[in-house]
């Protein structure tokens, strides 16, 4: 064995890998578990679970705890550990889980009702499911090709859903409801029909037509990174999704959807070339004036959305709870009253980090902020890390996926609706396995480096 393959193979070993891929190369392949959360988070209707299991026994959930049970088993084979190196979304996350468990501490040892315990226990699976995507889709895909796998079914997906709004606003009809599975009943009425200024809102499968938007508003980065890279495909497979994702998200009417489009655009559009910029700038221009033209009084009632916001009730009812917020906060400001005790029947808060402090605290909102902000950072290096154009591009739409969700927290209490809260954790995820893949290729080439020297 020559000095090179020696210290390459030293290296990997520094890395915590074997010769083989680490969690990869499992019997069951991670790309896949990753497809089926997809298209169970995002097809089958969020009221729907095992009844025996109650509200924490929605599939997407139950996957998410699967996905840590495997990760924690494949930690205990030497050939599989991912535990090196150290990586920085992993430890943000295990500061985030910490957090929750003291807050648990917290709910458990003062007067607590069944409700709260309930609620909170529900919080800790909530959080196991989190942690269990972030960690396996970090740790189990180890090439470029195996995260755009599941990303392109996520694009994919999004098109299929923005499909069955555009079906609901059109129809006014909910669609969805007839949905039925075998070993799945549910467990609270699912209105994906909503009104609004004398529109329907379409919610599509998502709980709302706030989760709905902001889910698309998520996706849709995805969605025109593959229509931009995917030039082997066919035009109308690459730009469907772009196009029927791009006309749903305003047809749920909500401030939230239209501040995630216009936050993930600022964070497209700037990192395009110049022709592609100008030729954006006239597509969002004709896209107004489509909206315009073929649903009058849309587009006035999308902009009254903010110059009315004033008067607007649900803004009222937001401004409103601050002072209830601040008299929560006051009474456990460290570490929280307990991870998901702030239950709905108290208040509709409508701005996730507000109820965070109530329920973790500040040291858990600081927490959360840590992994968003982290996760970020993870990204922008990431495509600073590499030359190559796509996957640049990659890591700047899971950028802006992640800021957009990141922002969107601030406009709904985003920990209550299944796909918004599982798709933000699993966008986490990709970006540790872009950031890992990368890493793992410069060290590659920094250990070929001496290797070609050698003679």
């Amino acid at each position: 064995m020559g000095r090179g393959t020696k210290a390459f193979s030293a290296g990997r070993r520094v890395l915590g890998l074997s010769e083989r891929a680490p969690l990869a190369t499992a019997r069951v392949d991670a790309v896949w578990l990753l497809i089926a959360y997809i298209l169970i988070l995002m097809l089958i209707p969020a009221n729907l679970t095992i009844s025996a299991l109650g509200a924490v026994g929605t599939p997407a959930l139950i996957i998410g705890v699967g996905a840590l049970v495997w990760w924690v088993c494949a930690q205990m084979n030497r050939a599989y550990s991912t535990l090196s190196p150290v990586q920085p979304i992993r430890r943000a996350m295990l500061f985030f889980t910490v957090s929750v468990l003291a807050s648990y501490v917290v709910a458990t040892v003062r007067p607590i009702d069944g409700t709260e315990l309930n609620a909170a226990d529900r919080g800790l699976l909530l959080l196991a499911s989190w942690l269990g995507l972030i960690l396996l889709t970090s740790d189990g895909l180890s090439t470029i090709s195996r995260i755009e796998t599941p990303l392109r079914m996520l694009a994919a997906v999004g098109c299929i859903v923005a499909v069955i709004g555009i079906a609901q606003f059109i129809t006014g009809a909910s669609i969805v409801d007839v949905i039925q599975i075998p070993g799945l009943t549910p467990n609270n009425t699912l209105t994906s029909i909503y009104n609004r200024g004398g529109f329907v809102r379409a919610a599509g499968t998502s709980t709302h037509p706030i989760e709905f938007g902001v889910v698309l508003a998520m996706i849709l980065p995805i969605a025109l990174h593959f229509a931009f890279a995917d030039t082997h495909r066919n035009l109308l497979l690459r730009w469907s999704p772009v196009v029927t994702i791009a006309f749903a998200i305003p047809i749920t009417i909500s401030r939230s959807a239209i501040v995630s489009i216009v936050v993930a655009l600022l964070f497209l559009i700037p990192s395009w070339p110049r022709h592609r910029r100008r030729i954006s700038y006239v597509a969002i221009a004709a896209f107004v004036a489509t909206i315009y033209v073929l649903i009058p009084g849309m587009l006035g009632n999308l902009i009254g959305l903010f110059s009315g916001i004033g008067e607007d009730s649900s803004a009222l009812s937001r401004t409103n709870s601050y002072a209830l917020a601040l008299d929560f906060i006051e009474r456990f400001p460290i570490l929280g009253r307990g991870f998901s005790t702030f239950v709905p029947q108290y208040r509709i808060l409508d701005n996730q980090y507000l109820g965070l402090l109530i329920e973790v605290g500040l040291v858990g909102t600081i927490a959360i902020l840590t992994l968003f902000i982290t996760t970020l950072v993870m990204a922008f290096t990431a495509r600073r890390m590499t030359t190559d154009e796509r996957t640049r591009s990659l890591a700047q739409s899971l950028l802006a996926m992640i800021a957009t969700g990141a922002v969107s927290f601030a406009t709904f209490d985003a920990f209550g609706f299944p796909q918004a809260s599982g798709l933000m954790f699993l966008g986490i995820g990709f970006v540790g396995a872009l950031s890992n893949v990368l890493r793992r290729h410069e060290l590659s080439d920094q250990l070929a480096t001496p290797a070609d020297s050698v003679s």
